[in-house]
């Protein structure tokens, strides 16, 4: 593996000026520092996680229901005079009022009942505020499967451009060779000018790649919040990480405990049920306790008014019933009954969602795992058969379209490897995705 790292470093500093310019070298990234660098970089998750922030505050704002309302009031004016008549209005008098208003006045009151509409407020929101943690944590899966995709993709073109040097060197190899047997005239031109085409195909296809590789390079590198232009080398030991064999009973255990969508579901029936007990408290009275103070000049409870300042203040128990609740309650408790049912239809889905997932991620594992075994057999017997092909060619057993035909095989058969052992290790996320451990 070592060796490896050092041929991919090479092959990224030696690579053309067109899809590997920069100011920096590049450096190998390992794909649990590029998770690190997403969560710390990423916009998506800087949302989500300002969406958690205002779920709790929304907790502290129900609380202050508990807490006393307490209401001041100054007023400053023009009183009029006050206009008189006897009571079949035949005789009217104006009756002097000091005309300088001035009233200060205080009102504190305290809910004590409200048919546990505060209680359950607060509950509702602290579950409203679990549900964005879930949402932070879900968006955080999302962002690192994401980056792992880019990853895995980086790693695999460049494993291809290392496949399609490796057959240029061995191209060019051969075009010595048969320039050789050209000068005994033992071939012809026309062999010539079909192995130069042939190496001017890999040479395009390994600029093809270049490009590619930057291009995957810079949209990696927007979501860990690096420089657009700045080169990364994937960590080759990420192919030789063991992976636990478990079963299909052992994965759905484990995502019906830690999948992010099961659990929000979960927690959405719990606040549709909390939200139901809001409604039905509508149909309890409210009782508070008051207590007020007012302190105003003039006096105007006597005639004539009297130009003073007086003060006055009361306490007692307030009790308030919304009677129009008789007749809208029912509908809004009907309202809230169907929204539990949406919910408890809308986890079983989940569930269904999950299960699906799970299954089709645990078999695109088993899958990938036994395309690697098949290719890698592919391999040998296309790297043999080229060796044979090669031999029989150079000792004019074999036509040039013989070779040809071989070798296309073998970078086939290389391609398809290298392309398997990148498969395996975004099988194995997508399935840790897939359960909740990501």
């Amino acid at each position: 593996m070592k060796a490896l790292t050092k041929t991919l470093l090479i092959i990224m500093i030696l690579a053309g000026p067109v899809a590997f310019s920069q100011e920096a070298g590049p450096r190998v990234l390992t794909l649990q520092h590029a998770f690190e660098l997403a969560e710390q970089n990423s916009a998506q998750l800087k949302i989500a996680a300002q969406n958690t922030e205002l779920a709790h505050q929304k907790i502290d704002i129900a609380k202050l229901g508990h807490l006393p309302n307490i209401s001041s009031a100054i007023n400053y004016g023009y009183l009029s005079n006050s206009q008189i008549w006897d009571p079949s209005f035949g005789k009217h008098i104006t009756a002097h009022v000091p005309h300088n208003l001035t009233q200060f006045s205080v009102q504190a009151s305290e809910t004590i009942f409200r048919g546990g509409e505060i209680a359950n407020n607060i509950k509702k929101a602290s579950l409203e505020e679990q549900v964005a943690l879930l949402n932070q944590e879900k968006n955080g899966e999302d962002i690192k499967f994401l980056v792992a995709a880019k990853y895995l993709d980086i790693y695999k073109l460049i494993n291809q451009r290392q496949v399609f040097g490796n057959n240029t060197k061995l191209a060019q190899e051969r075009l010595k060779n048969i320039l050789h047997l050209q000068k005994q005239g033992l071939v012809t031109n026309n062999d010539v000018l079909r192995t130069q085409l042939i190496i001017s195909d890999l040479e395009l296809a390994i600029r093809k790649t270049d490009d590619n590789i930057n291009i995957q390079t810079q949209q990696l590198n927007v979501v860990l919040g690096l420089g657009l232009n700045e080169q990364l080398i994937p960590d080759t030991t990420l192919l030789s990480l063991p992976f636990k064999n478990v079963t299909i009973n052992q994965l759905m255990a484990t995502s019906y405990a830690n999948n992010k969508d099961l659990k929000t579901a979960a927690k959405e029936i719990e606040i549709a049920k909390t939200n139901l007990k809001v409604i039905k408290a509508d149909r309890y009275p409210e009782v508070s306790l008051f207590t007020s103070n007012n302190f105003q000049r003039p006096y105007t409870n006597s005639i004539p008014a009297q130009d003073i300042y007086y003060n006055i203040w009361l306490a007692g128990v307030s009790v308030k019933y919304n009677i129009s609740s008789i007749y809208q309650s029912p509908r809004k408790v009907k309202a809230g009954k169907i929204q539990v049912e949406q919910s408890l239809a809308r986890e079983t889905l989940q569930k269904q969602n999950v299960e699906l997932s799970v299954n089709a991620a645990f078999i695109k594992y088993k899958e990938a795992k036994d395309e690697l075994t098949t290719y890698t057999d592919d391999l040998k017997s296309a790297e043999e058969n080229y060796r044979i092909v090669e031999k029989k060619y150079f000792n004019q057993l074999a036509l040039l379209t013989d070779i040809i035909d071989a070798a296309n095989t073998k970078i086939e058969a290389e391609l398809k490897v290298s392309t398997a052992q990148i498969n395996i290790v975004y099988a194995h996320y997508q399935l840790q995705k897939s359960i909740g451990l990501l």
